[in-house]
């Protein structure tokens, strides 16, 4: 080793710099938020070349991000002062002398485009994205004749692909014996992969299992690899799958021949991806897989002041399935964490934005200083409503604008078409949406024809005329698509024939009945498709919020007769919504994302909304609750409140509206959890404060008991309850008025008229304040709880 110590290690606090100075064997760094963990592992790779002369080539570092992978090479490359490094990993690898860093999927490529000798696969093979894998899918199940409407294909290249993540292979799936998903999913899983084959092709999650299965069965190759990396580094080990698990065990562990020269770097506190197959057993069973594990804790916090520091610590120790570490900063103080309860999702929105606002103005704020962070993208829609119109610039990390999202640009197609279904553009985006055979080259058929009908100055030169005409016998179409044609055709028909004798959220309801839309994404069964059910019932939300505004002003005796003005209102307020999204993305602009987005980023001043019981935790009431889930939630939460440099707001709401319930919420386990001199706790859903937010959204806040789960939110085609008249109940000016009493148990058998649930009998009351609760029945048992303050202006005099 040199005699004087480099820049880049003087740098270092003690515990970097000794997780630094660990060169042979297993080692585990246990990086706690914003304690420097990229710092110290780029210092280690440095350390390693420069003063301990490893030749470059053997050091291996692999993360999850191309962004990681390129800040790791340039920190290294300045570090070195040798900037090849920073853009030396190349498709054929980093070159002699350099590190090689990348993802594990850049690596696993490198080492099948250079062994592909060892793979079943020809050197021209190539890779499948979703798309295609998607349609070798399809084929398959055209090929086993399944029907495609009883197993959705998203769902099959799900399952496919977590059982890639786990490296199970097809022959290794034993269905149960009455589960007939799974015994399709073996068969379709076997065709896939012969189908693979047979096209020389690997799809994303094949190129780490072929990689794992390539040294698993080659001794030679193995050997071979472990040689040439003689150190290895992994970034976010918490986040790593089975398949990658799998995968660094054939390189690092002695039982297969393997150095041990390895250094995994990651906090337990912060596994927030088991939803896409992170195993956060792999981080807590480390000394285990490796006997002899040296063990070092980076606590100490850069980022964050002490108040959020302590107040984050105290919610997660309170997981057990965690190590033994506690973070700390030699930050300032800082101010306390503001806690503030919302009437609603539209108060919480306002209050958010109001804050933004005033700290922009009185403190000299950036709006590239906030971040709004929400469980669900669903949830960003109140807070884009009010940013567009308060002309605030913000952009949406890792998700689209509310009104840019798939399943909001299929349901605005269905009403234009509705409305005007020579409208041949919104025809075409939902002609075949959701799927109903009728493809593309059935399309560019009717197509040509409204061409030719176009130059003929022909009346009806547009896609639903031509439609109409291959529907009369005419050959523009076989006999079997135009029956397909014909039931699209009957089903726009009818849904405009219905359209002005319902309100916009019934037409609505009754499109995703009819179409099966919502059935459709809950059997595929992603994410992807639970997000995109989140936003349908955001979008139920919007429509509701609509029509309250629209028939707020005009008397009862009107209202059934101005049902048909809200159709084309909604599609030009929506319209104008969508293109004000746009805005100046050169001017200085808040982010906005889910939880899940916020990982590894950081703000001086984050709002952490939608603090609810159903919510965040999203475990519902009705649900069995497993340890697992709520301690990942748990853990989301700690991610959430650790990206706050300097102020931290954390909101919930009294009553949120779901599918159109109104419902009662309760405040997140996770408040209890925090020390209470690091809360400022603000009360604004009542009483004078409330004034200033939509007093109108408050007209009975109400959850069904548990077990008891909405039948509007439980159906799979979403069923919308009986037509009822809208119409905003008041709630009074001064919500002080509705406290209750010290007799509150006096209101037990009393009677009242509620405005949408109609007549019932206050059966029972829990609680005593501001927080009472009083349960209701109404007519056929249906049950609910609601906070009596908000419905004592109901009851019978």
């Amino acid at each position: 080793m040199s005699g004087s110590s480099p820049s880049y290690l003087n740098s270092l606090n003690d515990r970097q710099r000794e997780a630094v100075e660990i060169i042979d064997g297993p080692l585990i760094v246990l990086a706690g938020a914003g304690s420097g963990k990229t710092k110290m592992l780029t210092s280690r790779i440095s350390s390693l070349i420069d003063q301990h002369h490893v030749p470059g080539h053997q050091i291996l570092a692999v993360t999850f991000t191309n962004k990681a992978a390129a800040e790791m090479r340039d920190r290294v490359a300045r570090a070195l002062e040798r900037p090849e490094i920073a853009s030396a990993n190349g498709f054929f690898g980093p070159g002699i002398g350099n590190p090689e860093i990348g993802t594990f999927h850049a690596i696993c490529m490198r080492i099948l485009r250079r062994e592909q000798a060892f793979t079943p696969y020809t050197h021209s093979f190539v890779i499948y994205d979703d798309s295609d894998q998607l349609s070798l899918v399809k084929t398959v199940l055209q090929k086993l004749g399944i029907d495609d409407k009883a197993f959705n294909p998203k769902g099959l290249q799900g399952a496919i692909n977590r059982h890639k993540c786990d490296a199970t292979e097809a022959h290794e799936i034993v269905p149960a014996e009455h589960n007939l998903f799974d015994k399709v999913l073996k068969r379709v899983y076997e065709q896939y992969q012969k189908d693979l084959f047979a096209n020389n092709a690997i799809d994303f999650g094949e190129i780490i299992t072929l990689t794992y299965r390539l040294l698993r069965d080659n001794d030679g190759v193995r050997a071979k690899y472990q040689k040439r990396y003689a150190y290895l580094h992994v970034d976010e080990y918490q986040d790593t799958n089975r398949a990658q698990y799998l995968l660094l065990s054939q390189l690092a562990k002695a039982q297969f021949g393997g150095h041990g020269n390895i250094c995994v770097v990651g906090d337990e506190d912060q596994s927030i991806y088991k939803w896409r197959g992170a195993d956060i057993r792999n981080i807590l069973d480390f000394e285990q897989d490796y006997p002899g594990a040296k063990i070092v804790k980076l606590e100490q916090n850069y980022r964050s002041t002490k108040t959020i520091i302590q107040a984050a610590g105290s919610v997660i120790k309170n997981n057990r399935e965690r190590k033994d570490k506690t973070l700390w900063t030699d930050n300032e103080r800082g101010l306390p964490i503001t806690r503030a309860q919302l009437a609603d999702e539209r108060g919480e929105a306002e209050f958010v934005v109001g804050e933004i606002k005033r700290l922009a103005r009185d403190d000299g704020r950036s709006y590239n200083d906030f971040a709004i962070f929400y469980r669900t993208h669903a949830q960003s829609r109140q807070f884009e409503d009010v940013l567009r119109r308060d002309k605030i610039t913000y952009q949406v990390v890792g998700g689209l604008r509310f009104y840019d999202r798939k399943e909001i640009k299929d349901v605005l197609c269905y009403f234009r078409a509705i409305m005007n279904p020579t409208d041949s553009v919104s025809l075409k985006r939902i002609i075949n949406t959701p799927a109903r055979g009728i493809g593309k080259t059935t399309i560019d058929k009717l197509e040509e024809e409204q061409n030719r009908l176009s130059l003929e100055g022909a009346p009806n030169a547009h896609l639903w005329g031509t439609l109409k005409i291959a529907l009369t016998g005419s050959e523009i179409v076989s006999g079997a698509t135009a029956k397909k044609l014909g039931t699209f055709a009957a089903l726009i028909e009818r849904l405009i024939g219905d359209s002005s004798k319902l309100l916009l959220s019934e037409l609505y309801h009754l499109i995703l009945d009819e179409t099966g839309y919502v059935r459709d994404l809950r059997m595929e069964g992603t994410e992807e498709a639970l997000a995109r059910v989140e936003n349908l019932e955001e979008f139920d939300t919007l429509l509701n919020e609509f029509e309250e505004e629209f028939f707020e002003s005009i008397p009862e005796a009107e209202r059934e007769v101005r049902k048909k003005e809200l159709l084309p209102l909604f599609i030009e307020q929506s319209t104008l919504a969508s293109e004000g999204d746009r805005g100046d993305q050169t001017l200085p602009s808040l982010k906005m994302m889910s939880l899940h987005s916020s990982k590894g980023l950081e703000f001086p001043i984050v709002f952490l909304t939608g603090l609810e019981e159903g919510l965040f935790p999203s475990i519902r009431d009705w649900e069995e609750e497993a340890d697992e889930d709520v301690e990942e939630e748990r853990r989301l939460c700690y991610v959430g409140m650790t990206r706050a440099r300097e102020r931290l707001y954390m909101t919930h709401a009294v009553i949120r509206r779901i599918w159109g319930n109104i419902s009662y919420q309760e405040p997140a386990r996770f408040f209890k959890e925090i020390p209470s001199d690091c809360l400022e706790f603000r009360d604004m859903s009542y009483g004078g404060a409330a004034s200033q937010y939509r007093a109108g959204s408050s007209r009975g806040f109400s959850f069904r008991e548990s077990g008891q789960e909405s039948v509007r939110a439980s159906s799979t085609n979403a069923v919308r309850e009986p037509a009822r008249t809208p119409g905003r109940a008041q709630a009074p000016d001064d919500f002080s008025q509705l406290s209750p009493s010290d007799d509150d148990d006096d209101v037990i058998g009393r009677k009242l008229d509620h405005p949408e649930y109609g007549r019932g009998t206050v059966l029972s009351v829990e609680g005593s304040g501001p927080d009472t609760k009083i349960l209701i029945e109404f007519k056929g048992r249906d049950r609910r709880k609601f906070l009596l303050r908000y419905v004592k202006s109901f009851f019978d005099i």
